[in-house]
C-alpha cells in the first residue's frame, strides 16, 4: 500500500491555529476517499509562516516532508489547497517536477490529482493565483503602513533616543503607536552629533562610547558582547528623524532591496517636529552631501583629506619622510604606472601647500576681498531674501499642484502607479531639493540682524589663521573646520622640481562665523591659483606668488 503524508500550514496574515486542524481534517477526509489512511507520523504541518520563498527556511516541517519525499519514503501527499504547499513560482515547479521525475502523487482537497490528466493548467493556474494573492496583501500593508504615517502615527521598532507608546480612543481600540523622545538618550545623540561636526572620525566616536560602557542600539538582539561599531555611529548620525523628519523608503535595507529586484524606490518624507533632536544645521553639517567633501577625522596632519588632485579630484596622498611630508595623488600615479591616462602632476610638499594657504588667508581676510564681505552682510541685512523665498515658494507651490495631479492617476487602478513612477520620483526629489533650499534661506535670514552683522563685522580673522595653521586645538578640529572653509584645495601643476601651483576656493563667512562663533550668514566663495617656489639651498626660502581667478 503506497504511503501518505499531509502537509499543512497557516500563514502570518491568517492568524488562526485552528486553520492546522480544519486542514488536516479535510485531507484525511479526500484520504478516505482513496481509501488510504494517515499515519500521524507523517502529518507534517507549519504554524504561522509564509508560504513564499523567503519563509521556506522556516518551515522545518515543510523541509522535512522533501526530504521523505526526495528519499521515496511518500508516494502520496494530501494539502488542502496549494497555496498551503508554495506561495512562490520556484517552489511550485519543484513540487511540478518531482511528480515528473519520481512518480509522486499530490492531492488537493478542493479538486487537483497529479494521477488525472491536465492537472498542470489547474496546479499553475491556482499557483499564480496564490502568488498573486502575497503581492495583493504586501500592497495592502504597504497601503496600511503609509496610512499610519499620514495619520500623525508611526511603524517599526522606535530607533536609539526613542521609545513606543500605543495609543488608544476612548474605548481602548488601539489605533497606532506613536514616538517619545527619551531625554537621557536624546542628550548623548547631541554630543555625539557635536563631536562629528567638530571632525571627530566615528571610529573615535565610537572609542568614547564604549569608554562610557554606552549599550549601543538594538544590544538585546546581540548574540555576543554589544558594543558601538563605526559603521553603527554612522547609521545613527544619518538618520533623519533626528531633524523631526521620517522617511518612508529611506533605509538602508530597504534601498539594498530594491536594487537586488532592481526597483526604483520612491522615498517619501513626513514630518514629526516633535521628535526633533539636532537642528537642520547640526545634522546637515554631520551629513553633507555625496558631492561634497566628507567629514574626516583620522590621519595626523590637518591637510590630510582636503588636498585633493586637480586632474582626478581625488583625495592626495600625505607621506611622512624622516622629517619632511610629501603630497601626491596615488590615483593619477598609478594610472600612469599601468599605462592608464599620463596626467600625473608629480610630488609636492605638504610645507609648499602650508606657505598657499597662508598666502591665501591673508588675501582672503584682509582688504578687498574682506571689505567685499562686509558689504555683503550690510545687503543682506537692508535688502533681506524676499526676491528668492517668493520665488522658491512659487516653484514649490507648482510642484505640490504636479504631485497631487500624479498621486491621483497613480490611485486609479485602471492606471496604477508603475506608469507615473519616474514622474513622482523626479517631483519628490526636486521637491525636497526646494525644500531644503528655502529651509536653508530662512534659516539663514533669521540669522541676519543688526547684532550679527556688527559682530561679524568687527572681527579680525586673522587670528584664525596661526590657529590653524598650527593645528590647534586638535587636528581633527582643525581639519572639520578647514573642510567647512575651504570647497577647493587642488594641486593642479608641479612646471618644475622646486615650483608647485595650487588652486584655493574659500566661503570667507564660514571663516569668520568661527571666529565670531555665530551661524553662517554669508557662503559666497572666493578662488585663487597660488604658484609657490623655493630654493634648492639651505636654508629654504619660499616666494609664494598669487592671484584672483
Amino acid at each position: 500500500m503506497p504511503v501518505a503524508a499531509i502537509y499543512a500550514r497557516y500563514s502570518t496574515d491568517e492568524q488562526r491555529p485552528t486553520s492546522i486542524e480544519d486542514q488536516v481534517r479535510r485531507c484525511r477526509d479526500t484520504a478516505g476517499k482513496e481509501k488510504l489512511v494517515v499515519e500521524e507520523r507523517w502529518v507534517f504541518s507549519d504554524c504561522a509562516v509564509s508560504g513564499t520563498a523567503k519563509g521556506r527556511a522556516k518551515r522545518v516541517a515543510y523541509q522535512r516532508l522533501m526530504d521523505a519525499i526526495e528519499s521515496k519514503l511518500v508516494d502520496i501527499v494530501f494539502i488542502d489547497d496549494v497555496s498551503r504547499a508554495a506561495r512562490d513560482m520556484l517552489e511550485g515547479a519543484k513540487i511540478m517536477a518531482l511528480v515528473d521525475s519520481i512518480g509522486l502523487r499530490v492531492v488537493t482537497s478542493d479538486g487537483i490529482d497529479t494521477a488525472q490528466p491536465n492537472w498542470k493548467m489547474l496546479w499553475s493556474f491556482k499557483l499564480m493565483t496564490a502568488v498573486q494573492q502575497v503581492e495583493n496583501t504586501a500592497s495592502q500593508v504597504v497601503r496600511g503602513m503609509v496610512g499610519q504615517l499620514e495619520r500623525g502615527y508611526q511603524i517599526a521598532q522606535p530607533p536609539f533616543g526613542y521609545r513606543g507608546v500605543r495609543i488608544k480612543d476612548a474605548s481602548g481600540r488601539e489605533l497606532g503607536t506613536a514616538w517619545e523622545v527619551e531625554e537621557k538618550e536624546a542628550e548623548l545623540l547631541r554630543t555625539m552629533f557635536e563631536w562629528r561636526k567638530s571632525g571627530k572620525s566615528v571610529a573615535k566616536i565610537a572609542l568614547e562610547l564604549n569608554g562610557l560602557e554606552i549599550l549601543p542600539p538594538c544590544y538585546r538582539r546581540c548574540s555576543g558582547v554589544p558594543y558601538w561599531r563605526p559603521a553603527t555611529v554612522h547609521r545613527v548620525l544619518a538618520n533623519a528623524i533626528y531633524k523631526g523628519i521620517f522617511v518612508w523608503n529611506g533605509s538602508g535595507y530597504s534601498k539594498a532591496k530594491a536594487k537586488k529586484k532592481r526597483r526604483q524606490l520612491v522615498e517619501q518624507e513626513f514630518e514629526r517636529p516633535g521628535l526633533r533632536i539636532v537642528s537642520d544645521e547640526l545634522w546637515a553639517a554631520c551629513n553633507p552631501p555625496a558631492r561634497s567633501r566628507a567629514i574626516r577625522g583620522g590621519g595626523r596632519h590637518a591637510l590630510a583629506g582636503v588636498l585633493t588632485c586637480g586632474i582626478c579630484r581625488a583625495n592626495l596622498s600625505v607621506k611622512s619622510v624622516n622629517t619632511s611630508c610629501s603630497v601626491h595623488c596615488p590615483q593619477c600615479e598609478q594610472a600612469k604606472r599601468v599605462g592608464g591616462p599620463q596626467h600625473f602632476v608629480g610630488y609636492s610638499s605638504l610645507a609648499a601647500a602650508r606657505q598657499a594657504l597662508e598666502w591665501c588667508f591673508r588675501e582672503v581676510f584682509a582688504g578687498a576681498v574682506l571689505a567685499e564681505f562686509h558689504a555683503r552682510l550690510q545687503a543682506r541685512l537692508t535688502a533681506g531674501p524676499a526676491k528668492e523665498e517668493a520665488q522658491l515658494r512659487s516653484r514649490l507651490s507648482e510642484l505640490d499642484i504636479t504631485l497631487q495631479r500624479l498621486k491621483r492617476f497613480a490611485l486609479d487602478p485602471d492606471v496604477g502607479e508603475e506608469f507615473f513612477r519616474e514622474d513622482l520620483s523626479q517631483a519628490r526629489a526636486e521637491q525636497k531639493a526646494r525644500q531644503a533650499q528655502l529651509g536653508v534661506l530662512l534659516q539663514r535670514s533669521s540669522h541676519v540682524s543688526k547684532a550679527a552683522v556688527a559682530a561679524q563685522s568687527a572681527i579680525d580673522p586673522l587670528e584664525l589663521i596661526q590657529r590653524l595653521i598650527d593645528g590647534e586645538p586638535e587636528v581633527y578640529k582643525v581639519r572639520a573646520t578647514l573642510g567647512r572653509l575651504i570647497s577647493r584645495f587642488a594641486l593642479i601643476g608641479k612646471p618644475s622640481r622646486n615650483v608647485s601651483i595650487y588652486e584655493l576656493a574659500f566661503i570667507p563667512g564660514v571663516g569668520v562665523a568661527e571666529v565670531s562663533a555665530s551661524e553662517v550668514i554669508d557662503e559666497v566663495s572666493v578662488a585663487f591659483r597660488v604658484t609657490v617656489s623655493t630654493s634648492a639651498m639651505r636654508p629654504v626660502k619660499w616666494l609664494v606668488q598669487g592671484e584672483r581667478i
